[in-house]
């Protein structure tokens, strides 16, 4: 879960992530999946000495800087964009799958419970986005992304254009050029193959393809 600590989070726009090298993930394509998959993050900043968060469904652009960039969009009446400086870095936190782990799974039971997670934490530049042209290429992408074909076919053109051009000018975009990119994987790998195994065997039993999944490329990875 994101720590709630509002120190940590301040402290964190200058700070890496604390990740054992064993639980460490920096393949960018590996990350990049977890956002797309798990796209609704946080979007943290600070602003005089104090942190402001907001919930946002983002895109990413692999091409577009250096390492890539995250796409978004605020609700105008939002004051948290208003408050970005673009010299500034902010840090934008993703979720993805994650369990309670409990020693019962293991050969020696005589042990803590752990918790597993995958999280992606990025940290970048932002740029505000207000051009009607931008926003509606923006807004056309998101929707396009997740309307996919096996979802819908429903299409932002369906919107009648003079209602479409009021709810464009209640947002605004956001562009964040990423700097930093890291990963936490943390699925066990600190543990032996047989109590890897033994959870894989318990998470498929349970539904949680989400997790095995991951643990199983895992292992297959060391061998």
């Amino acid at each position: 879960m994101v720590c709630a600590n509002l120190n940590y989070i301040v402290s964190y726009l200058k700070n890496s992530m604390y990740t054992p090298s064993s639980f460490k993930e920096e393949n960018p394509e590996i990350l990049f999946h977890l956002i797309e998959e798990y796209n609704f993050g946080i979007l943290f900043s600070q602003h005089q000495e104090r942190p402001e968060a907001t919930h946002l469904p983002f895109l990413v652009h692999r091409e577009k800087g250096p390492q890539g960039s995250l796409i978004a969009h605020f609700a105008k009446a939002n004051k948290h964009w208003k408050s970005f400086d673009e010299s500034k870095e902010v840090l934008a936190v993703f979720q993805g799958p994650h369990t309670y782990i409990s020693p019962a799974w293991y050969k020696n039971r005589a042990e803590v419970p752990t918790w597993n997670y995958a999280t992606v934490h990025v940290i970048g530049k932002p740029k505000i986005v207000t051009d009607p042209g931008d926003l509606t290429e923006m807004v056309t992408e998101l929707t396009h992304f997740h309307e996919k074909p096996e979802h819908s076919d429903w299409k932002l053109d369906e919107v009648p254009k003079k209602e479409f051009d009021t709810d464009l000018k209640a947002i605004v975009g956001l562009v964040i050029e990423i700097t930093k990119i890291e990963g936490k994987f943390k699925f066990n790998q600190n543990k032996s193959t047989e109590d890897q195994q033994s959870v894989i065997n318990k998470m498929d039993s349970l539904g949680r393809t989400d997790i095995s999944s991951i643990m199983k490329n895992n292992l297959h990875s060391k061998k």
